[in-house]
């Protein structure tokens, strides 16, 4: 065997200038991938087989050759490819010497090739193909034609041409110049020449040659023309049945929709026919395909007819993409019919809707319109009945439009194959609802109205009826007939039971005036004047006949009066009635407050026991998550080891409440339940007070730690993620903030509470609940102003140095020196909030951000401080001032109630100061301080000196200094341009706000919301309490503000 050398594999010069043709996988995979190919070749074409002859060589480019195309062709067996493959997996396709003889041209050997390479599958044809050309009794002439026509017109990649060398002596001597005849330059691939078979089968195993080239490979050539055949009419049908559907998908996407459900059930019902018949063309493909199948495994064939089960597998390929093909298009039409039944659906619950709204409407404007007025009994019940009827009809308008209304909701919650108008239809079952419960409350309270009206008329009859009676009575025993002769004792007395009996029967009946006959008559709307003048007429008759029966009776008890009754047996006395005792008891006196206080209790538990459960979550699901080691990676590192921070000491308050005061609280109101309500509130008050000392210490210290949380959680935004995922998996609405402010907020209830407890007790409020109440007020201003305190900044000294924090607020301050020489200019007051601890005044300017803060500005000791109660007669204002008058600071409160009170705490404060010098000190302390300690303070007979000394002293009047000190010149203390709004906030009374949530109220003081609700700012209190007025419902109260955020994007004004 003579071998050139190597080249590298490359296609032919045809397979350059021409499509590479397509096997049939590979049409199967590309062109079945889609649900219907807009170039209408099918859902199935292409294929190994005939369909590579057919489609799969049309669409690589052969013009769609088939196997009538070529037949005669393949009949000169030139060319065939037996199913042999390479070692590497490439197909072989053989120049058998049976076929030597034949001569192509060469546009017929570029058609017969289209087809031979379109036959294997599409990742064969990308391996390359393998030619063995057998010219052993041949001449070397015909070698190297069909060498040249491989070179010229072969459409596929050939990796090498094996040849058998011819085997003639003529031929075998010219062999030696073989290298001469064959000019390996002018072919793109490599040339083995084999000399026997045994170097053939040395590259190619025997079994996958034919048994022409000694191979164990069974090739019938017509049987494989005629399975070639019989897969071209398979591919043809399935090629039909793709384009039958794609015709039907088509025109069922074009065809437009009717707008009634009569058009759109005719229009199912037609293409539901149209798609059971291409379901049943399916079906008959199918079936020829497995006959097909059936007749290529005909029993007793050979393994080794490779060509048959080359077919096999391109007839199975076939049916596996018709398969695909049914399902693809079974879902087609399943999602296609199923839309149209939903829009059948909706078209219907649209009719339905039109059709109920307007009956409905009908029916509420009949009930409207129906009369309720009559001028008897029997009228009233005839329009009774009347309204009877109609609510028959409207109750079974009402059942349909409640079945349309599930018809509706289960409409809007199933899958939504119609995207228009599905979006109405929970709104539209709303509103229907709303109907249908407007039409029922109309009913209702029409049928309420002729109620009452013929109340009206059987109280009209009775007293008609009562008048009646007693004309005919009087009648009966005319007074003229009436005298002791003819009237005996004993008639006189029945009579006049008669009278008395008659009186007692229509005294129900009487009222002063037509609008206290029937509580009907208050409203003039509902009533006709027909009726207003009947009652007015029965009114006017009863205190007639009433009058005449009254003066008959004391004519009758005149004919024979009554002895007087004797001193010695007066009397009896009746005993009480035992329905008076019952009416005027204690016991039911008693009992309402009682039940009052039990609910207010049960409040108390109840919200106790929501409260220890939501710091439990909060706990659980923020603080323990923070602290897990395996969430560390998304938690930011400025973050890590500050849940103390963060959290502060929630977990001992979590665990106070939980431990000890629920407990407590619980057992109290067990306790206390066998004696009433006022016991166990006694109870709780004292376990209130018992645990006074434990509440402050742990709801300062969690107040005071709330800025450094806040700071800490805006300096890390990036944990915001973090905090949302544990939000989202403990279900809370409102972030971590709004649940850190739970505990301020609870704190400030408490009082509440007590307050609700101590009002609803009756009567005088037990001094336990009293000193609980105070206990709490006292625990929470504590609580306010560490709260206050914890906020100021810029000090340079030691707050805790200062003592206990006695007051603090905010104030209009006028401050004036003897070194100032700009007081002249200042006109307008600096707000000031001062802290009032026992040894100094600490003056700080109030600065608003996001969160109040206090910065620093001046400090007063408390030793050298002076004080005038009243300045120019403004009960609003006081006089703080240093030794001879060197600083004075001019003081206004908001309220002459405010000033009393911090007038009295520093005359408290400075008088102990007093007490506490002693001896000596008292009159170094006298000596140096005795034009500067005001008199007021110590003798009240001395009082309006000091104040006509202080005013005349302060008149404001003082040289001006050139020097001002060091201080006052960083603080600006004295300058015009300084901002001296010191109460400006970014949350301005007035403005609008939206609820985030729900917010259910407690008390009579508080608001309920729902979320979404837009609400009004009035005020602003502490611990995070706004006092808001709600749009909705105009109702004001207090709420949560962790709970509310700006409406819109406008700012407030500063």
């Amino acid at each position: 065997m003579s071998e050139p050398p190597p080249r590298s594999p490359s296609p032919s010069p045809a397979a350059s200038a021409t499509a590479r043709p397509s096997g049939g996988d590979g049409d199967q995979e590309e062109e079945a991938a889609g649900l219907f190919p807009a170039s209408g070749s099918g859902l199935v074409h292409g294929g190994s087989g005939a369909a590579g002859a057919g489609a799969g060589a049309g669409a690589g480019g052969g013009g769609g050759l088939t196997v009538q195309d070529v037949a005669a062709l393949l009949r000169t067996q030139f060319a065939v490819i037996t199913g042999g493959r390479t070692r590497d997996g490439q197909p072989i396709v053989t120049f058998p010497g049976s076929g030597a003889q034949a001569v192509l041209s060469d546009q017929e050997f570029q058609r017969l090739a289209l087809y031979l390479t379109s036959v294997p599958s599409m990742q064969e044809v990308d391996a390359g193909f393998v030619l063995v050309v057998d010219r052993r009794r041949d001449r070397w002439s015909s070698v190297k034609g069909v060498l040249l026509q491989v070179s010229a017109a072969f459409p596929g990649l050939v990796h090498v041409v094996y040849v058998l060398r011819p085997s003639g002596l003529l031929q075998k001597a010219i062999s030696e110049v073989s290298s001469k005849l064959l000019p390996r330059d002018e072919f793109k691939f490599p040339v083995v020449v084999c000399g026997s078979l045994e170097e053939l089968h040395a590259v190619l195993d025997r079994a996958e040659l034919s048994a022409d080239l000694g191979g164990d490979i069974a090739y019938n050539h017509d049987e494989w023309i005629a399975q070639r055949v019989a897969l071209d009419k398979f591919s043809r049908t399935t090629r039909d049945v793709s384009a039958s559907l794609d015709g039907f998908t088509r025109s069922v996407s074009e065809q437009p929709e009717p707008d009634t459900v009569e058009g759109l059930s005719a229009q199912l019902h037609a293409q539901g026919q149209q798609y059971l018949e291409l379901k049943e063309g399916i079906l008959d493909a199918a079936r020829c395909g497995e006959l097909l199948l059936r007749d290529i495994r005909r029993p007793g064939a050979s393994p080794k007819e490779r060509a048959s089960l080359d077919s096999v597998t391109s007839v199975e390929r076939l049916l596996v993409q018709l398969e695909e093909t049914e399902r693809t298009f079974d879902e087609f039409w399943q999602q296609h019919s199923a839309r149209l039944k939903q829009l059948m659906e909706l078209y219907a619950f649209e009719r339905g809707l039109v059709e109920l709204t307007g009956r409905l409407a009908q029916h509420a404007a009949a009930v409207q319109d129906a009369p309720h007025a009559a001028e008897s009994v029997e009228g009233v019940d005839a329009l009774a009945a009347r309204l009877q009827a109609l609510r028959e009809r409207c109750t079974a308008d009402v059942e349909r439009a409640e079945d349309l209304i599930r018809t509706g909701q289960q409409l809007a919650q199933a899958r939504h194959y119609v995207l228009q108008g599905l979006e109405q239809v929970r709104p539209s079952c709303e509103d229907l609802q709303e109907r249908c419960t407007e039409l029922a409350r109309l009913l209702e309270d029409k049928e309420a109205l002729l109620r009452q009206y013929r109340a009206l008329q059987e109280r009209l009859k009775h007293a008609a009826d009562w008048c009646t009676g007693g004309v005919e009575l009087l009648a009966l025993h005319p007074v003229a007939a009436l005298d002791g002769a003819s009237c005996p004792r004993e008639r006189a007395d029945q009579l006049a039971e008669q009278l008395d009996a008659y009186l007692a029967n229509g005294r129900d009946l009487m009222a002063a005036a037509p609008l206290d006959f029937h509580p009907l008559m208050h409203d003039a709307k509902v009533t006709t004047p027909e009726t207003r003048a009947a009652v007015a007429h029965a009114v006017q008759r009863l205190a007639e006949v009433r009058a005449q029966v009254e003066k008959h009776l004391v004519t009758v008890k005149h004919l024979h009066p009554a002895p007087a009754p004797t001193a010695a047996s007066p009397a009896p006395s009746p005993s009480p009635s035992p329905d008076l005792i019952i009416r005027g008891g204690r016991p039911k006196s008693l009992c309402e407050p009682d039940s009052k206080q039990g609910h207010v209790l049960t409040e108390l538990v109840t919200t106790e026991q929501a409260y220890v459960s939501e710091l439990g979550a909060i706990i659980r699901g923020y603080k323990h998550e923070l602290e897990n080691d395996k969430y560390q990676t998304m938690i930011p590192v400025q973050l890590q080891g500050k849940s103390n921070i963060l959290f502060g000491n929630l977990e001992e308050i979590h665990a106070f409440h939980a431990n000890v005061f629920l407990p407590e609280l619980q057992n109290c109101v067990l306790q206390g339940g066998p004696a009433g309500a006022g016991a166990a509130a006694e109870l709780v008050a004292l376990c209130f007070t018992q645990c006074r000392e434990q509440l402050f210490q742990l709801y300062s210290a969690y107040c005071q730690n709330i800025p450094r949380s806040e700071a800490l959680r805006d300096a890390v935004p990036e944990a915001a993620l973090f905090f949302q995922a544990c939000q989202m998996k403990l279900g809370h609405k409102l972030p971590l903030a709004a649940y850190l402010l739970k505990p301020v907020q609870r704190i400030t209830k408490y009082q509440l509470l007590l307050k609700d407890l101590a009002n609803k007790g009756g009567g005088d409020t037990s001094e336990a609940l009293e000193a609980a109440l105070d206990c709490m007020l006292v625990v929470l201003k504590c609580v306010n102003d560490s709260m206050h305190q914890v906020a100021i900044t810029g000090f340079w000294g030691d707050l805790a140095e200062l003592g206990p924090l006695l007051l603090q607020g905010s104030f209009s301050v006028w401050s004036e020196s003897k070194k100032d020489r700009l007081r002249e200019l200042r006109l307008k007051p600096m707000q000031r909030h001062i802290f009032f601890y026992q040894k100094a005044l600490v003056f700080c300017k109030k600065i608003v951000n996001n969160k109040a803060t206090y910065h620093f500005k001046r400090y007063l000791k408390m030793s050298q401080v002076g004080l005038t109660e009243s300045v120019k007669g403004d009960p609003k204002k006081f006089e703080v001032w240093l030794q001879g008058r060197q600083e004075v600071h001019t003081i206004q409160a908001a309220t002459v109630e405010q000033t009393q009170q911090w007038v009295n705490e520093i005359k408290r404060v400075l008088l102990e100061q007093l007490r506490e010098l002693k001896g000596e000190k008292i009159r170094q302390y006298s000596l140096v301080q005795q034009n500067s300690v005001p008199k007021p303070l110590l003798d009240a007979s001395s009082a309006k000196r000091s104040l006509s000394c202080g005013e005349s002293n302060g008149s404001r009047s003082t040289s001006a200094s050139t020097c001002v000190s060091e201080e006052e010149d960083q603080s600006s203390e004295y300058s015009v341009s300084e901002d001296e709004d010191g109460f400006s906030e970014h949350t301005c009374e007035g403005g609008r706000y939206v609820s985030l949530a729900d917010y259910s109220a407690i008390g009579r003081s508080e608001v309920s919301m729902a979320e979404g609700d837009v609400v009004e700012l009035l005020k602003v209190g502490c611990a995070g309490w706004w006092f808001v007025k709600v749009q909705s419902s105009q109702r004001e109260g207090w709420v949560p503000a962790a709970f509310l955020e700006h409406y819109g994007k406008k700012s407030c004004v500063k």
